[in-house]
């Protein structure tokens, strides 16, 4: 008897320990989404480096990582031998979801933000013939965008935000100095800096502030070409210059530009009378559309919804013919969808 009762005293401390042992070795879970420090994402959607208790697992996803976006939540399973609950698990990078045993597993769901570096805009031009007005390509996700206006010498002159694709920025130019400007794309709120690292800054080309509309100059003639003299008596020379609202170009030697003219790489066209011209002109007997800004239409230009044309390199509108050996363009210059 006594024999018996020493060993079911050692049996029941062996199943004590063992539970004990049990316990402890499940213990807590960790689980991290690390998608590393935002300074160095890149313009690919961060995909995160997921462990539990450190060792890396892959969970399965919501939706397929090539269709995650910016922002927009995204939900991993995870399954762990053992049994856990809710209050054994932390979750690091993201947010626990669900805890649920399941056949001597634990299924755990978890919420991942995605998050990604902006682009930078394609393009950072000038929007005028002027050259004050900057427009810019608009960046994928970006909400809104940083403008840093400088003098040519490298002088910070004002920084603005905006959340459209152009900034008038004469209000903060002088003279007939030279400037230039960087735009980068940044987000607009404190929720979406979360998961959006502020894309990298692009460089404009350079702008010579000139003198803005001239009411009072008065035009001469020089045999069949004309020249303007502004109201303080000075010669327009070697620029754009709006007189009376209209836009204007003058060569070196003071005469007004007629006919197709190149300016920085863009091509404008001016009247008999020297005025830029803009909006559907039919020139030669070809069709060509120029933009507000007064510059030639090059490719694919969609005037309506639904509507497209193409002009050739020499800014002339494709007509009843193939483009690119695929696209069907009628009389009329539209795409045939």
């Amino acid at each position: 008897m006594k024999g018996k009762r020493k060993w079911l005293v050692l049996f029941c401390t062996v199943m004590v320990l063992g539970t004990g042992m049990t316990a402890s070795a499940l213990g807590s879970v960790k689980i991290r989404l690390d998608q590393g420090s935002k300074s160095n994402w890149t313009e690919e959607i961060q995909i995160p480096a997921v462990t539990v208790n450190y060792s890396e697992e892959s969970p399965k996803w919501s939706k397929p990582i090539e269709e995650w976006e910016p922002g927009e939540k995204v939900t991993g399973t995870l399954r762990l031998p053992g049994s856990y609950s809710e209050t054994d698990c932390t979750v690091y990078g993201g947010s626990l979801v669900s805890v649920k045993v399941d056949s001597g597993e634990t299924v755990i769901k978890v919420s991942y933000t995605p998050g990604a570096k902006l682009g930078k805009t394609e393009e950072a031009g000038w929007g005028d013939a002027a050259r004050t007005k900057a427009v810019w390509r608009k960046v994928p996700f970006a909400s809104g965008y940083q403008v840093m206006l400088y003098h040519a010498d490298g002088t910070w002159v004002k920084s603005l935000t905006t959340s459209s694709v152009s900034i008038d920025l004469l209000p903060h130019m002088e003279g007939k100095n030279r400037y230039y400007y960087t735009v980068k794309a940044i987000s607009m709120s404190s929720s979406e800096e979360e998961y959006l690292a502020e894309g990298t800054s692009v460089t404009s080309g350079n702008s010579i502030l000139q003198d803005q509309d001239d009411r009072f100059g008065t035009w001469e003639e020089d045999g069949k070409r004309k020249k303007y003299r502004m109201g303080d008596g000075s010669w327009v020379t070697g620029r754009w210059q709006m007189i009376r609202g209209e836009w204007y170009c003058f060569d070196e030697e003071g005469y007004a530009s007629v006919g197709w003219h190149n300016s920085d790489g863009k091509w404008y066209y001016l009247r008999e009378d020297g005025r830029m011209m803009t909006g559907w002109q039919q020139i030669k007997g070809k069709w060509y559309y120029l933009k507000e800004d007064g510059s030639m239409s090059i490719g694919w230009i969609q005037k309506q919804p639904g509507e497209w044309y193409y002009f050739y390199e020499d800014g002339s509108m494709a007509s009843d013919t193939k483009v690119e050996g695929t696209y069907r363009i009628n009389s009329a210059g539209l795409w045939i969808q």
